[in-house]
């Protein structure tokens, strides 16, 4: 999944003096007081219950308090089969309370809160990939019986809270045209009384090539963003010879939305959905590079109509490249938070050197701003690399994943980027590693 949502740092750390080392100061804009970069370690958070894998989890933050946390997460069933269960913390991660659901056959589950607190979790269920929604209002200790159910044959789903108290729905799924052939499409959904109820789903047709939604944004002014990415011929096994993304944008709360904008001809779709954030006029986008090597960072200053050149934000590998699953955020200072995959440099299956410098020729311009970077990078076992999550909130971020032992291993880089300008010492990153069998992962960091 991979997403990025910030949170209060001077308040929650404070709260659980959880910090282990001061990263660096990034500095910001002139005017503007300097912002320390704190690391925090890892914590496993232990599922009372549950002796079997736990993935793909997306996490979330109550935006009117901190210290409440909710995740979602897959569970593996002895028919092959996946439930799903919700996570709660009112201490900021310490405890956590379990809820399952009863569906059987769920997965894809995505984490929200919206403004007034209420939480929002929803995922795919079987027999027919129904996306449901369910609501809390007690911080994710308890949840709704009956869910909204909001389109079906759906995959990816994810949930966005607007400016205007909208809740939207993004998914791929398909869609018949006038002459009834059926095409992928982006399948957007809208409620207007906190996930209670939803409008009937719109279906925004791009294309005759397969492609799904990726994670979108919603721009200050309400506008919503959606990414994409096309990857083959309607009945072809080869992929496209050049992967492309694109956006859709709606400005009328996702009643109708534009042609598709070009972002792209380099990402590689194979490593993970591309992101989307927002920041004042810019927009970010982060994708996997082409054979997944590297992670690549563009930006718009008109809502996609044109977009800069990329800039790569981490340090190439020498041995075979794998890096994958980036997702961005932006906090209102105009920080930048990305975080990404990457198990490159790994010369055996228990260690990782995690090292990542970034060389000064890297250090690009944007439109006059210099951008630095910071990284951090913890080794693990990973058997999926896909589906997990980074959660931050206005100086902070938590990032969830699942941690199990066997082949292979990959680290979890978290990258930090500030626009400034002024010089900026260099700032060594920190490593550490570790492997924990069948359990979901907190870190907070920065």
């Amino acid at each position: 999944m991979g997403i990025i949502e910030w949170l209060d740092s001077t308040r929650y750390y404070a709260r659980l003096g959880l910090i282990t080392a001061v990263f660096g100061t990034i500095a910001v804009p002139c005017g503007h007081p300097a912002i320390t970069v704190n690391v925090g370690q890892e914590r496993v958070v232990t599922i009372p219950g549950v002796d079997a894998p736990v993935v793909e989890p997306h996490l979330s933050i109550n935006p009117r308090n901190p210290n409440n946390l909710i995740a979602g997460a897959m569970v593996a069933q002895s028919d092959y089969n996946y439930s799903v269960i919700g996570l709660s913390s009112l201490d900021g991660g310490l405890t956590w309370y379990k809820h399952e659901f009863s569906a059987k056959g769920a997965g894809d589950v995505w984490t929200a809160f919206l403004a007034d607190g209420t939480a929002v979790l929803s995922f795919l269920a079987q027999p027919d990939s129904a996306l449901q929604v369910f609501r809390s209002g007690d911080g994710g200790r308890t949840w709704s019986e009956r869910p909204a159910t909001t389109a079906r044959g759906q995959d990816h789903p994810t949930l966005l809270f607007g400016p205007d108290g909208s809740l939207y729905t993004v998914s791929a799924g398909y869609a018949r045209t006038k002459s009834e052939r059926a095409r992928d499409a982006i399948i957007v959904t809208r409620s207007a009384d906190g996930g209670a109820s939803f409008a009937g789903p719109v279906s925004v047709i791009a294309s005759n090539l397969l492609y799904e939604a990726g994670n979108p944004a919603i721009a200050p002014d309400g506008m919503l963003l959606i990414p994409f990415a096309d990857h083959h011929r309607p009945g072809s096994r080869r992929r496209l010879q050049g992967p492309r993304d694109w956006m859709v944008v709606s400005s009328d709360g996702g009643k109708t939305f534009s042609e598709p904008l070009l972002i792209s001809e380099s990402c590689d779709g194979r490593g993970g959905w591309s992101s989307l954030a927002v920041f004042r006029d810019r927009t970010y986008h982060v994708c996997p590079a082409a054979e997944l090597n590297g992670i690549q960072f563009r930006h718009s200053e008109n809502r996609g109509e044109t977009w800069s050149e990329p800039i790569r934000i981490d340090h190439p590998g020498d041995t075979t490249p794998q890096t994958r699953t980036p997702a961005i955020a932006v906090n209102g200072e105009g920080l930048i938070a990305i975080a990404w995959y990457d198990a490159r440099n790994d010369r055996s299956t228990e260690h990782n050197q995690g090292e990542l410098p970034l060389p000064r020729d890297r250090r690009r311009s944007l439109s006059g701003w210099r951008t630095y970077v910071f990284a951090r990078s913890t080794s693990f076992k990973q058997t999926i690399l896909r589906g997990d999550s980074a959660e931050c909130r206005d100086g902070t971020s938590l990032s969830g994943w699942r941690r199990v032992h066997g082949a292979g291993s990959c680290s979890r880089r978290l990258v930090s980027t500030s626009l400034v300008r002024q010089p900026k010492r260099d700032v060594s990153p920190v490593y550490r590693e570790g492997c924990s069998q069948r359990k979901m992962m907190l870190r907070d960091q920065w």
